[in-house]
């Protein structure tokens, strides 16, 4: 078998376009990576239900770096709220579709900046936030940013940086798999389960849902992945292709809804002194190059790190927003639609002000996207709160600041068709 035929079975890499910037020896270390993860990773054998048509979200936690450090001081208490306003409402009512539905949330998936600074206060604030999860039986994962590596500001030129608390601490993949146990009972005959990481590290790392009847991969990956974290990360996939698969990384959507490339993009990979590939990936790298647009089971893409100055809008580029909901066509051969994510309000925590607006977003801090999938519709929903003040977030508004933006009334940003891996077998509206 040739290098490229191995490749395309086991790596999940596009022909010729990675050989060309990844030598022999550098091949032969990414597939290898790749091998030694997934013989390490633990594989759930999961009896076959079928789907279910209750309706349940997960919770997206958006770049939480702020609250932190200093939102609103430096003892993290508007961190631990929203984790706790989670938990308090994960069955509230959503009215704002055609069809009310109880959240029914079940999970929650971070988009990576746990912390501002790899420093022991806000380490401990974050955990102390995210261990209400734990403690109150909701399954998380998530990758780290930027944020999490020590020393960012001089560039990640090796991941030998990453953070204490993803090291060996918290978020580590010792600390996640002991959380996960044998397996977590979610209730309704709901079950979450840890399936493995890359090393040793929290920063790739794969967990499995099965909700609703819906078995569900969830593969949190680094910040702008090397190509033997991805080469692991498709073993994984094909390995659980029973599974709807979605990616958590920090950085893949930019706040326009592009895909994140090497050079030209604010805050890609060439401003962190990142070595290219294998040692890093653009989303643009990992989406053609890497093959990830080739997944046959992949169906979404959840993202953060970019960040929009709401305070100065800039009229050439009006679709820039808190969040962007960007469908994208596989190449694989069932060319699925994948949900491409993006979503961070972190430029609201950071300047975190007492009072409230719903014209110019003052006070609307602790964001937590709510992303409901609804089996008997067969459509995915997304809506934003400010778990702080209450209000949600609205559509993208060209206008804003000098339009409202946010609003006491709850909002439905989208509903579209979604039946994941199933056949289209329910009525679809949008």
């Amino acid at each position: 078998m040739t290098e490229l035929e191995y490749a395309i079975k086991h790596g999940g890499l596009t022909p010729k376009r990675l050989l060309k910037s990844i030598s022999r020896r550098d091949f032969g270390v990414a597939v290898l990576g790749g091998l030694v993860g997934t013989a390490a990773a633990r594989f759930i054998n999961i009896p076959s239900a079928e789907a279910a048509a209750t309706d349940f979200t997960i919770a997206i936690i958006p770049d939480p770096q702020f609250l932190a450090e200093s939102c609103p001081d430096a003892s993290g208490q508007y961190y631990t709220a929203m984790m706790q306003w989670i938990i308090d409402n994960r069955n509230m009512q959503l009215k704002s579709s055609k069809s009310p539905f109880a959240a029914n949330i079940k999970a929650v998936i971070g988009v990576g900046d746990c912390v501002n600074a790899t420093v022991d206060g806000e380490f401990k604030n974050a955990e102390t936030a995210w261990r209400i999860l734990d403690e109150n039986g909701i399954p998380f994962t998530t990758p780290p940013g930027n944020h999490d590596y020590a020393d960012m500001s001089k560039g990640i030129s090796s991941r030998d940086s990453l953070g204490n608390q993803f090291k060996k601490g918290y978020f580590s993949a010792k600390s996640r798999a002991k959380a996960y146990g044998p397996g977590l009972d979610l209730g309704d005959g709901d079950m979450a389960y840890w399936v493995g990481s890359h090393d040793s590290t929290g920063a790739n790392t794969a967990v499995r849902f099965v909700i609703s009847g819906i078995r569900m991969l969830v593969l949190a990956m680094d910040f702008f992945a090397g190509s033997d974290a991805w080469s692991w990360a498709y073993n994984i996939m094909t390995k659980n292709s029973d599974c709807e698969c979605y990616i958590t990384t920090h950085a893949w959507l930019t706040a326009h809804g592009t895909q994140y490339r090497t050079t030209g993009d604010a805050y890609g990979p060439d401003l962190y002194k990142m070595a290219s590939a294998p040692y890093s990936n653009s989303a643009v790298e990992a989406w053609n190059t890497i093959g990830v647009n080739t997944w046959a089971n992949l169906c979404g893409i959840f993202s953060g790190h970019d960040f929009l100055d709401y305070t100065k809008p800039d009229p050439n580029v009006p679709k820039a927003w808190f969040w962007q909901q960007v469908p994208i066509t596989s190449n694989s051969n069932r060319r699925q639609t994948v949900q491409q994510l993006f979503v961070n309000a972190q430029r609201v925590d950071s300047v975190c002000a007492q009072s409230v607006s719903e014209a110019t977003g003052a006070g609307q801090v602790a964001s937590v996207f709510l992303l409901s999938r609804r089996p008997s519709l067969g459509v995915l929903e997304g809506r934003m709160i400010s778990t702080q003040t209450g209000n949600w977030f609205k559509a993208k508004s060209p206008n804003y600041p000098g339009g409202a933006s946010f609003s006491d009334s709850e909002t439905l940003l989208f509903s579209v068709p979604f039946t994941g891996l199933s056949s289209p077998t329910a009525t679809r509206h949008s």
